[in-house]
């Protein structure tokens, strides 16, 4: 008798997983992806919009230098081919806090890949 697949068999998660996040200060904001394909840059950086439109005025005040990096870094890391899931999850502090932050975390495959050629 033939073994029957489990949901995990035959509905197996998207490759590319991960997460923004912001954190710290009574802050746990969260903007995930799965997907098939590797999020591309500009996707990237719409999400770190929409994680920024999920934050009020005192939230987002205390993370515009954050948020900046982060969109540095997308840029940075789509210039050099993505980057792939592994290590910590990449983190960007509010200057002179030890956990007010905004969290990059690549779970699953790979993520900020450079925008198709148009």
């Amino acid at each position: 008798m033939a073994k029957k697949p489990t949901d995990a068999e035959e509905n197996p998660p998207p490759p590319h997983r991960g997460r923004m996040q912001a954190q710290g200060g009574g802050t746990e904001k969260s903007e995930p992806w799965a997907q098939a394909t590797p999020p591309t840059k500009s996707e990237m950086l719409r999400m770190s919009y929409s994680l920024e439109s999920q934050l009020t005025a005192t939230e987002l005040e205390d993370r515009v230098d954050p948020l900046r990096k982060l969109r540095e870094f997308i840029e940075r890391a789509a210039k050099a081919g993505g980057i792939s899931a592994g290590g910590p999850p990449r983190s960007w502090y509010k200057r002179g806090s030890r956990d007010i932050r905004v969290d990059l975390e690549i779970i699953k495959g790979m993520a900020c890949v450079p925008d198709p050629s148009p």
